[in-house]
């Protein structure tokens, strides 16, 4: 008897031990009091004191894409379940869409990935890339589709691994190229144009996925027009529903219903040309009638989408713009927080284990009146109303988009923290209190561009 209570005591000590090396508790500490607060908000006293707005000569805007299309078949990536399956063939081509926009004075490019999210491998690339093209993080404003049948391949670690497939480093360097190509190309059809930008409510097409009735959803599809002097017409749009029509089962590439809505707005003339960025997306799904699954609910919101906007499209007031602004700043954070319970995670070295460590900031570009701030996260669309209002108050059209290059989980409305719930508690990685915290970050950046 003594001899297995030995045992057993050795047993639960050991266990202690490894306990007390793997987790600990949730710091609830307000986020005002943290020192990275007071860190980013010394950074973001210094953008108000250095911020710059270029005015120049009429911008002139160009536009171009380029492949995604891997010439070998690679695993998929947004779903767990497939277990790194690679993909079967091509459904609709998936690629990097870029638009480029110059004053004489300083210069600036959106570029949207078809991709799960914007790769920070691809983004440790571009950093070395992009300054032979005259560009910089400062001033490259990366978004994602947020498609999650598209190429994988893309981020090394275990959680890459899971969601990605197993990790290539050539497929990284293969979405920088194209990145560097769709540059080149937009920058040789530059052209003088207007800019303007509308807006309309197609709520009926999204539904709050984290707490259905008891939450709210962002309903607004966002679009910003550049006609060019010859005629050509492009939108950048955002819209905060996943892209998530599609099924794990599905196997073939495609870019979900982002490249529906392309095809489609294309086809009934709307533009010549149209980049998507994901939205607010964090908390948001795709909705559409009992029975439309699959690419007839990818059809289904693009259609919708393209006659609401076929209804107001004329009415948006395009003009010459001169101003151009640009920037990201890297953000502060507190230790990640993975959790394990609700007061219970993971020691911040086992994150970083599991996820990688990657820089993160929240960049933003602006054109006129027209400002796009980029956050390293699915952000959530219950965040957006009152930034909006905010926005509209200064004269400012507002476009939140998710995944800029960096990824820190979801940042979701603070009152849902604790929920279990996939959102909140598998992939809410750096709270509590994040959706403030983020929400200040962005009002300080719509304050400082006014």
């Amino acid at each position: 008897m003594k001899r297995l209570l030995k045992v057993l005591a050795w047993i639960v000590g050991v266990v202690l031990v490894l306990a007390l090396s793997l987790l600990t508790t949730i710091d609830r500490t307000p986020y005002q009091e943290m020192p990275y607060y007071e860190a980013m908000h010394a950074r973001m006293d210094s953008l108000a004191a250095a911020y710059q707005n270029s005015v120049g000569d009429t911008l002139q805007v160009g536009w171009a894409e380029a492949s995604l299309v891997y010439p070998e078949s690679i695993p998929l990536a947004g779903y767990g379940k497939r277990k790194g399956a690679h993909f079967e063939g091509v459904h609709d081509s998936v690629g990097v869409k870029t638009m480029v926009f110059s004053n004489g004075k300083a210069k600036a490019a959106i570029v949207s990935f078809d991709l799960l999210i914007t790769p920070p491998e691809v983004v440790i690339r571009l950093k070395n890339l992009l300054p032979s093209l005259g560009y910089s993080i400062q001033n490259t404003f990366l978004t994602a589709v947020h498609s999650h049948c598209s190429i994988g391949a893309w981020s090394p670690g275990l959680t890459g691994t899971l969601f990605a497939g197993t990790y290539q480093p050539e497929v990284a360097d293969f979405i920088a190229e194209a990145v560097i190509q769709s540059i080149k190309d937009a920058e040789g059809n530059r052209e003088r144009a207007k800019i303007g930008f509308a807006t309309f409510d197609a709520g009926e097409l999204i539904y709050n996925r984290l707490v259905k009735e008891k939450g709210t959803i962002d309903p607004w599809f966002r679009v910003m027009k550049v006609v060019k002097d010859s005629g050509k017409s492009a939108l950048f749009t955002t819209f905060a529903a996943h892209a998530t029509t599609l099924p794990s089962s599905f196997l073939a590439l495609s870019a979900d219903y982002p490249a529906a809505l392309r095809k489609t707005f294309v086809a009934d003339s709307l533009a010549d040309f149209v980049i998507y960025g994901a939205g607010a997306v964090g908390s948001q799904g795709p909705n559409s009638p009992k029975g439309i699954d699959g690419w007839e609910k990818a059809e289904y919101i693009s259609g919708h989408l393209a006659t609401q906007f076929a209804q107001i499209s004329f009415l948006i007031q395009a003009e010459y713009v001169t101003s151009i602004s640009s920037g990201y700043l890297p953000l502060e954070l507190r230790q990640p927080s993975f959790k394990v319970s609700e007061n219970i995670s993971a020691r911040p070295w086992v994150f970083y284990w599991l996820f990688g460590d990657y820089d993160s900031g929240v960049s933003y570009l602006k054109i006129g009146d027209n400002l796009l701030v980029g956050t390293p996260c699915d952000f959530s669309g219950e965040l957006m109303a009152p930034l909006d209002s905010m926005a509209r108050a200064q004269g400012q059209n507002l476009m939140v988009t998710s995944f800029n290059g960096g990824y820190v989980g979801y940042v979701t409305k603070d009152e849902w923290y604790d929920l279990n719930k996939y959102e909140t508690r598998t992939m809410n990685w750096f709270g509590p209190y994040n959706g403030a915290y983020f929400s200040e970050v962005i009002g300080d950046i719509i304050d400082t561009a006014k």
